[in-house]
């Protein structure tokens, strides 16, 4: 009997150990939960609550592209977990790169894959009038909204007249409408959280072996650390471009002068915070070397449900995420660079499984019924 029951503690139901963690590592797992929003100091509108309806009327409205079909919902749809299920995304053109979710994406302290802005509100602009995504001028934004009966009040209530503004004040307001829309789009209380905030049964034991090793052997949490499971820096992880052959994106490196001419930053003259900490850190990013060819590194919340991955979507399951690191047999690097931290993990399949139900614990439920559609 006694036998028995010590066999009950110590393994799961598959028959495998079940992982008993460390103090140390018990620290660590209070260090990546509860996943709590800073609040942008940049955007004073961020909590306004009118900017952010108008916000959500916009993201939901094909009026806002060339022709007329394209909204931010086309690549960003709510029941796919505000992404698209493509490679690369397509709106009036033919983009190069993977459309991340916008779950939680007030976290992030860069943006775009290749972190091209430094705030939330600078990115929707450049999305707008982009003539692959949506194609659309500011001037034309701005009428939209001054004719029509729902959004001209609207805007009236959020910003006042449009008339004593001029235009490029005009798209920063819209665009901090969309950042105020999206801030509301939180997705970070998932099964994970409540297994580190005590309950052991919130995931499987199976996942709770994947994140043991995930935060031990793997050494994830180089890059992958945090409530939101994230450095946010920038990396080259080896993934080479869909059509095969050498890196062809310059990635971070291509995107630090577009960084220091953008309009919409946080040290402008439209940042609500333009001598803040998140501006000054900007005016000191410099180019390196190392930077070519690197993105962003996402927050691994929701990644189970954000499939295919990777900045252009090479890698369509969380399984050949896993495979990559396992063996980096397909190892692209730039002539000049490899990144110096990765060395493969050589996972057994039982190891895969586990950090695949890891990855899975970490969905949390989709935002409110109310913040998935257009507003009535």
């Amino acid at each position: 009997m006694f036998t028995a029951l010590l066999c009950l503690v110590f393994t799961a139901g598959d028959g495998l150990p079940l992982p008993a963690f460390s103090q140390d590592e018990w620290t660590i797992l209070r260090s990546m939960s509860p996943a709590v929003l800073l609040p942008d100091k940049t955007n004073k509108y961020e909590q306004n609550e009118s900017a952010a309806l108008l916000g959500q009327h916009i993201f939901f409205d094909e009026r806002f592209s060339s022709n007329k079909e394209v909204s931010c919902a086309t690549c960003h749809e709510p029941d796919k977990y505000f992404t698209d299920g493509v490679q690369i995304a397509v709106g009036t053109g033919q983009t190069t790169r993977n459309s991340p979710t916008v779950l939680n994406a007030a976290h992030q302290r860069w943006f775009f894959w290749d972190g091209r802005t430094d705030t939330l509100w600078g990115q929707p602009i450049q999305t707008m009038e982009h003539p692959a995504e949506m194609n659309i001028p500011r001037k034309d934004i701005a009428e939209l909204i001054e004719k029509d009966k729902t959004l001209g009040p609207l805007w009236e209530k959020t910003f006042g007249s449009m008339k004593e503004s001029d235009i490029d004040t005009i798209a920063a307001n819209v665009a901090k409408s969309l950042a105020a829309y999206i801030t509301k789009l939180d997705a970070s209380h998932a099964p994970f959280d409540d297994f580190v905030a005590g309950d052991k049964e919130a995931i499987s034991p199976s996942a709770q072996r994947g994140l043991q090793y995930f935060i031990g052997e793997g050494g994830c949490l180089r890059c992958h650390f945090g409530p939101w499971i994230t450095d946010g820096a920038f990396h080259s992880v080896g993934v080479g471009p869909l059509d095969g052959g050498a890196l062809k994106d310059s990635g971070r490196a291509g995107a630090i002068d577009k960084l220091k001419s953008a309009q919409f930053t946080a040290s402008g003259i439209h940042s609500d915070d333009p001598d803040g900490i998140r501006a000054t850190i900007s005016k000191h990013i410099a180019k390196r070397r190392e930077d070519w060819g690197s993105f962003r590194t996402p927050s691994l919340r929701n990644v189970a449900k954000t499939p295919p991955y990777m900045h252009a979507g090479q890698l369509a399951t969380l399984e050949d995420v896993l495979e990559h690191y396992s063996t980096l047999e397909n190892f692209v690097s730039a002539d000049h660079h490899r990144e110096t931290i990765l060395e493969p993990l050589n996972l057994s399949e039982q190891q895969k499984l586990d950090l695949v139900a890891f990855l899975e614990s970490l969905t949390a439920p989709l935002p409110e019924k109310g913040l998935l559609t257009a507003p009535d």
